[in-house]
């Protein structure tokens, strides 16, 4: 009889689990990756809209601040600013712009 080696016993290597180690073997590989990449992405400094300095921290469920200015706004519950938010956004912006231009050009008109 021979005896077995150690290297045959050897335990996987242990990966790092992030956030969401919380889970254990629960609720299924992708589900726990797509709750620890958000969770990293929340938990990260963002940009003020305000002072532009990279200190903007969430204070709660769709909340966020500036540590730097104090300036407090709502975003998204786990990012400052949702896509549809950014779309609307550049949809006012656009709006604004363009209604600015027929603005100057009737002015020009009144004054020929």
């Amino acid at each position: 009889m021979c005896a077995p080696t150690v290297e045959a016993f050897t335990m996987a290597k242990k990966g790092s689990t992030g956030s969401a180690g919380r889970f254990g073997a629960r609720y299924g590989r992708v589900s726990r990756r797509r709750v620890s990449e958000i969770e990293d992405e929340m938990n990260e400094k963002h940009a003020c809209p305000d002072c532009g300095s990279e200190a903007v921290s969430r204070q709660g469920t769709g909340i966020w601040q500036c540590s730097k200015c104090d300036y407090k706004y709502a975003g998204g519950a786990y990012k400052p600013q949702t896509p549809g938010g950014r779309t609307v956004s550049r949809s006012i912006r656009a709006a604004l712009g363009e209604g600015e231009g027929d603005v100057d050009a009737d002015v020009e008109a009144v004054e020929e």
